[in-house]
């Protein structure tokens, strides 16, 4: 029951992103990356090379927490509430700036969603699903 415009957004995100993993993965069927000397592809990167593995595990669950907590708030309180939400707490929480460089970073966050989403695309977000429980 969304909007035209609304309903058209994941069509145009998701048809080229599912036209691109099926060329990547006829790619790889077919073996088109050529091994190294040392028996890695060219683009192989080892993030974890030197770095204890318990620590590369809690950044992982760091930031797939934060990931997953961010699309909670969205489906929760909506785009336009969990955006300035997220942006600040992340900066303030995780990244522990201070308050003038997470405030300033969060209103822009918010007023580039805004002007991106509401004002030159004119895509109606959906509200948050508390607002449907509250009646609001």
């Amino acid at each position: 029951d969304w909007p035209m415009k609304a309903q058209l957004y994941p069509w145009v995100v998701g048809v080229p992103m599912l036209a691109l993993a099926v060329f990547h993965l006829i790619t790889d069927l077919k073996g088109g990356q050529q091994k190294t000397a040392s028996g890695t592809t060219p683009t192989d990167f080892q993030f974890t090379k030197g770095i204890d593995t318990k620590l590369a595990k809690w950044r992982t669950i760091s930031i797939f927490s934060w990931i997953f907590g961010f699309l909670l708030g969205t489906w929760l309180l909506g785009f336009f509430v969990s955006i300035p939400v997220f942006f600040f707490l992340y900066l303030k929480v995780r990244s522990r700036e201070g308050w003038t460089l997470s405030l300033i970073l969060t209103a822009v966050a918010l007023f580039i969603a805004w002007g991106l989403f509401d004002q030159l695309l004119h895509l109606p977000l959906p509200e948050g699903q508390i607002y449907f429980w509250l009646g609001l």
